[in-house]
């Protein structure tokens, strides 16, 4: 397991990797590792000669200074976290490392932005897109691996990948959850624990409309009578495309979406109908 911090040795590494023939996996994390996290890490290991995994809070996708202040840091249990599963690079630039003072360049995302977190967040995806280009290009993996969690991000990674034509296998694994449904998000940290518990009511919501959604409006009701502050969205969308849902029985593949506040924190999720 080595640590690397600034980029000419990242890429000294990376080029005897590939000049050895090795297949590198890529897991991009903001830190504030969780199991979701180590599932993606392991996945990665059990799949590639050569795991690598940054730790890097990309402040050009926050829209809300608060937020980006907020985002739990704690380098040193991270580490603590990944020395059992020891992937084979992390990679942990500072900020400067990463935008230095004359960066001038931005990336603009056109589809799949401007429904759901694209909606309310603005300008969110375009800086997902260019940390994402900066890694690929620093890292250069074979195969690049991401949670349904952030299944928007997720979709737009992929478009990214074949407009710019990288060669990488975008790879999406399922939501990794809480015993009480919650779906993992480093952002569960900041929650009170009677805040933990009202939001295991997030994934009974979705279930009970994946059951019968014409429900769907009055579990907007019911969330807020719960004590959830806000309500971003919760809608019914192709998986495809994110295109909403208006007749539930067609034949299109399915997801319900859900971005939901509880003790001012933003918490999101979906599941496949």
């Amino acid at each position: 397991m080595k640590i690397i911090k600034n980029i000419e040795e990242l890429r000294e590494v990376i080029n005897n990797y590939y000049y050895l023939n090795k297949k590198i996996a890529f897991v991009p994390t903001m830190g504030s590792l969780h199991d979701g996290h180590l599932s993606l890490i392991k996945y990665a290991k059990e799949t590639a000669d050569i795991s690598v995994v940054s730790i890097f809070v990309n402040k050009a996708q926050f829209n809300n200074s608060n937020d980006f202040n907020l985002y739990p840091r704690d380098l040193n249990n991270d580490i603590d976290k990944l020395s059992i599963l020891k992937p084979d690079i992390i990679f942990v630039p500072d900020d400067s490392e990463i935008y230095n003072k004359d960066f001038a360049i931005k990336i603009s995302v056109n589809k799949f932005h401007d429904c759901l977190c694209g909606s309310s967040r603005i300008g969110h995806f375009d800086g997902v897109a260019l940390i994402i280009t900066k890694l690929f290009n620093l890292v250069k993996p074979h195969m690049a691996i991401f949670g349904e969690k952030d299944y928007q991000q997720t979709l737009i990674i992929k478009k990214l990948v074949k407009d710019l034509n990288f060669d990488i296998n975008i790879i999406a694994q399922p939501t990794y959850r809480e015993p009480c449904g919650l779906a993992m998000s480093s952002r569960n940290l900041r929650l009170t624990a009677n805040g933990k518990k009202l939001a295991s009511a997030i994934y009974k919501t979705l279930n009970e409309i994946k059951a019968d959604p014409s429900t769907l409006e009055q579990k907007k009701f019911e969330l807020l009578n719960m004590g959830f502050e806000q309500i971003d969205y919760l809608e019914i969308r192709d998986e495809d495309d994110l295109k909403l849902i208006n007749n539930i029985n067609s034949a299109q593949n399915k997801r319900i979406f859900i971005a939901i506040y509880l003790e001012g924190i933003r918490l999101i999720d979906n599941i496949k109908i």
